[in-house]
């Protein structure tokens, strides 16, 4: 949610285009407005607009620049919200990712003296406070000190003022990292902006604050502190769509690749994994996509003896008293930034839990905070939805289950039996049938999904994937809760995709034949073709890994649907690939 970078070099300047499209990098991110700030000699210059990243109007080079896409929160998109925020001395140029919770009391404060407001946005008073505290000391640092002990919130901040040749920063609960260049130093959230500048990066911990030029310095409770320099390990061709029109079929081709690198584990961890969750009560923590996966993955869980609480993070705190030495939370995320989850287990290690986490972005701060780290290996996902990581994320779960009765090696070798599927299920010749579906789908207002066992969290996931990108509205449903009040939705022509399993399949073909009779247009995923579909997508594999094989069809349905209404699949709207915000 929200991008944010900084340049900074006393040696090498860069031209402002340039340094925009490392703004533009970030969009993935979701944004709807974009601007930034460079110095010139004692002179800050501005520029911002609304909508998407153009050519910019302003030319030459910068030695020290920031610059953001803001995703809207507090106040409307406009101009006058969109950052850089300006002081009202003109002085100090700011971007902010995060929400700053006490930002009305402290703008009733600034007013109070005599400050003046344009915006609607909780960002413009962080500026000001910083010139507030300027009035009573001439040193920037000290002030950006006494500002941030004011602030009560998240945030992620750079900053420039016109008298200094330094970018300034500061995290708290929002990324913040800083790319270091062979002659330039980026403050950046997240390394996507200049992974093709360099690898090597620096990442910023909670509470530190400092400022970058030619070096950096970071300081932390008031002292100064020393941050390792670590390598980055994506490749940058995997951060570019390649001969794909978007991210989202790329990453939905690279499948047959990610599962692999997925189950590319330390047999020891794993087992350290298993053996610690077998004897602890479990907690599996996650939002969205990660939500689903965990609920894929629970059946296995189930019938090798575990039974996991699987909670949505932002419900999580429900949960604190019953925390403790003795109990485990598996934490699952993409990013490895998204607050409720952060949050979440921050509150379970103040009780003593040990943190496992399962998450793809190395450094972030979810790994930071766990005791042991599971890393996905599916290198950067750019698309706002999840679909590589999501599968990546049952595949790995799907070991860890599998390794509480098994060697973990014997359970790597089942999962990848399922690779040729894979590779039939993301090839073109197999998108045809989808992009097909989609045709007869594409004016639909409703579609719903069903599944039973294993194949209700497809289902579920399936309805997310589809109104995700498509804005078709779509829900999944459990195949016996249809005649709980579901059922009353289904009119004449209503498409609703089921999930049939190779076995034990009668109960949820009985479930469709009672959506066809009120009028369903019935779509089934299934091995074999059975009479009561209307249309028919093969998906071959055993039941155990159906969570992985059956969502790859709906994941390119969902691509297709957004096409062919004219949307962007990358970037649905008011989404963003990581919602630092609760």
């Amino acid at each position: 949610m929200c991008g944010i970078v900084g340049y900074s070099s006393t040696s090498n300047s860069i031209d402002l285009s340039e340094f925009v499209s490392m703004i533009k990098s970030l969009d993935y991110r979701g944004y709807d407005s974009w601007g930034f700030t460079f110095k010139d000699k004692d002179h800050l210059t501005t520029e911002k607009q609304v909508g998407k990243i153009p050519t910019p109007t302003q030319k030459g080079n910068a030695t020290f620049v920031i610059g953001h896409t803001r995703w809207a929160t507090h106040g409307k998109v406009t101009e006058d919200n969109t950052h850089p925020h300006i002081s009202n001395s003109k002085n100090i140029s700011l971007v902010h990712n995060g929400i700053i919770e006490n930002y009305e009391e402290l703008k009733n404060k600034l007013k109070k003296e005599g400050f003046t407001f344009y915006g609607e946005t909780d960002t413009e008073i962080i500026p000001n406070l910083i010139e507030f505290h300027l009035r009573n000391s001439k040193d920037i640092l000290e002030a950006f000190k006494k500002t941030l002990d004011e602030l009560e919130g998240t945030f992620a901040i750079t900053f420039l003022h016109n008298s200094s040749n330094k970018i300034f920063f500061a995290r708290r609960d929002s990324p913040l990292v800083v790319g270091v260049d062979k002659d330039a130093l980026i403050v950046s959230s997240d390394v996507t902006s200049f992974i093709d500048r360099t690898k090597n990066v620096i990442y910023l911990e909670d509470g530190d604050y400092g400022y970058i030029n030619s070096e950096i310095k970071i300081l932390n409770r008031n002292k100064e502190v020393h941050r390792e320099i670590s390598k980055i390990d994506w490749d940058v061709d995997k951060a570019k769509k390649g001969d794909f029109k978007h991210f989202m079929l790329k990453e939905i081709s690279e499948q047959v690749d990610t599962v692999k690198q997925s189950l590319m584990q330390d047999s020891e961890l794993i087992t350290a994994v298993a053996n610690r969750i077998k004897s602890s009560k479990v907690y599996i923590v996650a939002c969205g996509s990660s939500y689903n996966a965990a609920k894929a993955a629970e059946t296995e869980f189930l019938k090798n003896g575990l039974m996991p609480r699987i909670v949505h993070a932002h419900e999580f705190e429900q949960y604190e008293k019953f925390l403790s030495e003795n109990s485990t939370v598996l934490a699952i995320s993409q990013s490895g930034e998204t607050l409720d989850l952060i949050k979440a287990v921050k509150t379970a290690k103040s009780r003593g839990t040990q943190i496992i986490s399962i998450v793809n972005v190395q450094g972030s701060s979810l790994s930071r905070l766990s005791d042991q780290n599971i890393f996905m290996n599916v290198g950067p996902e750019i698309c706002v939805l999840s679909t590589k990581s999501y599968t990546a994320q049952v595949a790995i779960l799907m070991l860890i289950a599998s390794a509480l009765v098994i060697k973990p090696n014997q359970a790597k070798q089942e999962i990848e039996e399922i690779i040729r599927n894979i590779y039939y299920l993301t090839s073109e010749s197999a998108r045809k049938y989808t992009k097909e579906l989609s045709q007869i789908l594409r004016y639909s207002n409703h579609i719903f999904t069903i599944g039973r066992g294993r194949d209700y969290a497809t289902a579920m996931e399936a309805a997310l994937k589809i109104k995700e990108v498509s804005y078709i509205h779509a829900e999944g449903f459990a195949g016996g809760e249809i005649k709980h009040g579901p059922i009353a939705m289904i009119e004449h022509g209503t498409p609703c995709i089921v999930f049939v399993p190779n076995k034990e399949n009668q109960d949820i073909l009985s479930n469709a034949q009672e959506l066809k009779t009120r009028g369903a247009f019935i779509i089934g995923i299934s091995e074999k073709k059975h009479e009561v579909f209307d249309y028919w997508i093969k998906v071959v594999g055993p039941d155990k890994f159906s969570p992985i094989l059956r969502i790859i069809p709906i994941q390119a349905l969902s691509y297709y649907l957004a096409v062919m209404k004219g949307l962007d699949p990358d970037k649905p709207r008011n989404l963003a690939k990581s919602v630092t915000v609760k």
